[in-house]
């Protein structure tokens, strides 16, 4: 079971994400990954500048990105997501899908990162992929995004 800390300060009314839904999309993943223990996560949204500086920070690369993935495995605590709800928009656009599934995408995207999963080499992309896979279709969200 994974439970979320959720923290969207910086979103008005109907960007805030439902916990309940940060919920379904961390026990979708907690069942994939067969995760039995209780852990935490905590999610943040974060302005597109600062996604801007983490990112630059972080990875070497001065553009905005969706999400970061910060891992830290203390005391039943899996580490950080960090989502820029401006990009989501954007690429919920472009996908023609509402920002709610493109963030469920992005949690479940990152909570792959924080249990060791890449895709940076396609031996590591396939099944990185192929698990991604199978969470967002019992989540009801098509794969194919």
């Amino acid at each position: 079971m994974i439970r979320a800390e959720l923290n969207q300060s910086r979103l008005r009314g109907g960007q805030r994400l439902p916990l309940v839904f940060a919920q379904k999309a961390l026990g979708a993943c907690a069942k994939e990954l067969n995760e039995k223990k209780h852990k935490r996560v905590s999610i943040a949204f974060v302005s597109e500048k600062e996604m801007r500086r983490l990112n630059n920070a972080y990875r070497g690369k001065d553009t905005v990105t969706d999400v970061l993935s910060f891992a830290l495995d203390e005391d039943g605590f899996i580490g950080e997501l960090i989502l820029s709800y401006e990009q989501a928009a954007r690429q919920a656009k472009q996908m023609n899908h509402s920002v709610r599934t493109e963030i469920g995408f992005l949690i479940v995207h990152g909570i792959l990162h924080l249990y060791g999963y890449d895709h940076e080499q396609s031996a590591q992309a396939k099944k990185m992929f192929a698990r991604q896979v199978r969470i967002l279709k019992t989540l009801g969200i098509n794969p194919a995004l």
